[in-house]
């Protein structure tokens, strides 16, 4: 299971390859791709969250 720092790497690639992918597509949120990075972005950040929420439960 990756630590919660892995996963905020991730994030944090994961965001930078979904502006430069905007960019590219000239601000087009609605193109396929910039959709299915920013779900998986969406995705990336639940997991996180639900993680982190566990983490503390624990403490």
């Amino acid at each position: 299971m990756a630590s919660l720092a892995e996963k905020e790497r991730e994030i944090e690639a994961v965001r930078d390859r979904l502006h430069l992918l905007v960019e590219q597509k000239c601000g087009n949120f609605a193109d396929r791709e910039v959709s299915e990075l920013s779900s998986y972005l969406d995705r990336l950040i639940v997991e996180y969250e639900l993680a982190n929420a566990r983490q503390m439960k624990g403490k």
